[in-house]
């Protein structure tokens, strides 16, 4: 995926690792949970199915999903999204999702909460669906999701929030440049390094995501290694709209051509 950075350097999520439980502690994990349930019920019809995240982050939808019997591995592009994985005792390794380095296939991969839309060229997805079908198992399954205009547009055209913790402190801005389809997050971390008398420590960090329309996505599925199973609205299995802010695709891996 794309490392942006912020104008000190810091690569994107580097800075933000520690506190991102806490900031994305609204995230709809749950809803992740039963759709994979679900999914995995209709689909793959296997026991104790594997499953492999791409860009996992901090474990959190990991965990779930071992508490729940699966076998999981997961992999993120940042070491310090990892260091926070492994404080969670997760099996987890850094990796671009453009050269997963996986040694024998997987039933189910997943690539949630918009990290797709970190892809910045059509072409990097080219490459991530040639890693994916590589590192399936054979009538395996791929779900992802997308972060679209609409949600841009109602939600983070023009937005600021600023958050407070005993060790932390963030101001986050976010704005859109519609011409470019790009959607921006402007991260400044304050993080807290003496107590008495109080210092702080500033970094910021940018994050940059490229949002495709889902008709461009599906073109660029390859036929020959994927059939299409759904590209739904939300956590629901219905087709999706022009009034989706999150849209799922799930691929099965068809027989090798």
């Amino acid at each position: 995926m794309q490392n942006t950075r912020g104008t000190d350097g810091t690569p994107a999520y580097h800075a933000l690792a520690p506190v991102y439980d806490r900031v994305m502690s609204h995230v709809e994990y749950d809803e992740w949970l039963e759709l994979i349930k679900r999914i995995i019920k209709k689909h793959i019809r296997k026991k104790n199915p594997s499953i492999f995240e791409v860009g996992g982050g901090t474990g959190s939808l990991g965990e779930m999903l071992i508490q729940n019997g699966y076998r999981y591995f997961g992999s993120d592009l940042n070491r310090n999204m990892c260091k926070e994985a492994r404080l969670k005792n997760l099996p987890v390794f850094c990796a671009d999702c453009r050269a997963i380095p996986l040694k024998k296939p997987f039933d189910l991969i997943i690539f949630l909460y918009d990290g797709i839309n970190y892809l910045l060229s059509i072409d990097d997805y080219r490459i991530l669906f040639d890693q994916v079908y590589q590192s399936l198992s054979p009538g395996g399954c791929f779900l992802f999701d997308i972060t679209t205009e609409t949600n841009s547009v109602r939600h983070f055209f023009e937005y600021l929030d600023f958050e407070e913790y005993d060790d932390y402190s963030l101001v986050r801005h976010s704005y859109f440049e519609q011409n470019d389809s790009l959607q921006f997050n402007d991260f400044t971390i304050f993080k807290r390094v003496r107590n008495n008398p109080p210092l702080y420590e500033k970094l910021s960090e940018r994050h940059v995501q490229k949002i495709l329309p889902p008709r461009i996505i599906e073109k660029n599925i390859p036929e020959n290694k994927f059939k299409i199973l759904g590209i739904w609205d939300g956590f629901t299995e219905r087709k999706y709209s022009i009034r989706s802010e999150r849209i799922h695709f799930l691929l099965k891996k068809t027989a090798s051509s």
